[in-house]
């Protein structure tokens, strides 16, 4: 982790920063440690560094030893537009900035294997949110068995964090989004429209009884939002059989699914009574005046797969990826790209799902 740094302008300024609840030794915040100080910190929370790791954090640049093709990723996260204290621990921040880089070397049958890590946060942040931030990320880091090589700091008027993983290609090779045929099935692993409806619940929970009283009868919808579970074991068993195309769901069912199409220049049926949807998802629907299948379909942040397969191993694709649940939702092939309802009426798949640039936060 080298240059940049933190600092003791504007950034301190305006409202106060929302990490300060998680505040640990009164008056201790990043300037008082100063850029490098502060890296010592947060690298000690990081834990030694794994198999293939050269040079870790402390030089230029880390120095590493793949296995044969590199797959490469990487994502950011913006306080106020993709998370906020008020409704995730700065560990659950932590834990989701590197979860959705893994996810990606996921969707792509790889094997996430080192991340760089880069910090921007108001020198008045408190030192114990930082901390309890790389607590999540290494948890993550542990889990998928990644390891931290290094990243940078500067000084922000707002808390971002910037990770971008490598890893290897998997045993089958390297799944992309184009290289889906006519005929093929479209599955998604697990279920979705939880963490979107999560959020929501979260969101209102202080002010709506209702709201309340559903998180805690579906507490498993804040995790869902809060700590999403990178489909790793799951993307390589997916190649292993023949999965022809595979995305994660990010930005929504919906919209990820165009990017299927799009890039494999295929039409699609979506059946959108198939689609599985997290316990709890439709009374969470109801509760906010929505059909379940706008939070099914274009709620985001699932991070489940997307794959499309040849449809004589869709068998062969549920055995390999057990005990989780992967479900046919539709077809690919024609020029019409089209939801269909329970009712049988159909509707284009566009403009469902997330829009960095268009969407509120």
């Amino acid at each position: 982790m080298a240059g940049g740094g933190f600092s003791r302008g504007r950034a301190a300024a305006g409202k106060p920063h929302l990490g300060r609840r998680y505040a640990g030794r009164v008056g201790e915040d990043a300037r008082d440690l100063g850029e490098f100080g502060l890296i010592e910190r947060l690298v000690a929370r990081l834990g030694g560094t794994g198999d293939g790791v050269l040079v870790g954090p402390g030089d230029d640049a880390a120095a590493v030893r793949p296995r044969g093709t590199v797959l490469a990723a990487a994502d950011l996260l913006l306080e106020g537009r993709h998370f906020d204290f008020a409704f995730s621990s700065p560990g659950d921040v932590g834990w989701k900035a590197l979860a959705a880089n893994v996810s990606d070397i996921a969707a792509m049958g790889g094997v996430p294997r080192y991340a760089l890590v880069s910090l921007g946060a108001p020198a008045s942040t408190p030192v114990a949110t930082l901390e309890a931030l790389y607590d999540g990320l290494a948890e993550c880091a542990r889990t998928f068995g990644v390891s931290v090589v290094g990243g940078d700091t500067v000084g922000s008027e707002a808390l971002v964090v910037s990770v971008a993983v490598l890893g290897d290609a998997g045993p089958a090779g390297v799944v992309t989004r184009s290289g889906a045929r006519a005929g093929d099935v479209v599955c998604v692993t697990g279920s979705v429209g939880g963490a979107a409806a999560g959020l929501k619940l979260l969101r209102e929970a202080g002010t709506d009884p209702e709201a309340s009283r559903l998180l805690e009868k579906y507490p498993e919808l804040a995790s869902l939002h809060r700590r999403p579970t990178p489909r790793v074991r799951e993307g390589q068993a997916a190649a292993s059989v023949g999965a022809t195309a595979m995305v994660d769901v990010s930005d929504g069912l919906g919209a990820d699914l165009g990017h299927i199409c799009e890039r494999s220049r295929l039409g699609v049926e979506l059946r959108a009574a198939s689609v599985p949807r997290a316990e709890g998802v439709d009374e969470a629907a109801r509760w906010a005046g929505l059909e379940p299948e706008a939070l099914a379909l274009g709620g985001g942040d699932d991070y489940e797969l997307l794959m499309a397969i040849p449809a004589a191993q869709v068998k062969a694709l549920a055995d390999a990826i057990a005990p989780t649940t992967v479900t046919p939702i539709g077809e690919l092939g024609g020029a019409e790209r089209v939801v269909v309802g329970s009712g049988g009426d159909r509707r284009p798949l566009a403009g469902l799902g997330w829009d960095h640039f268009g969407s509120d936060a």
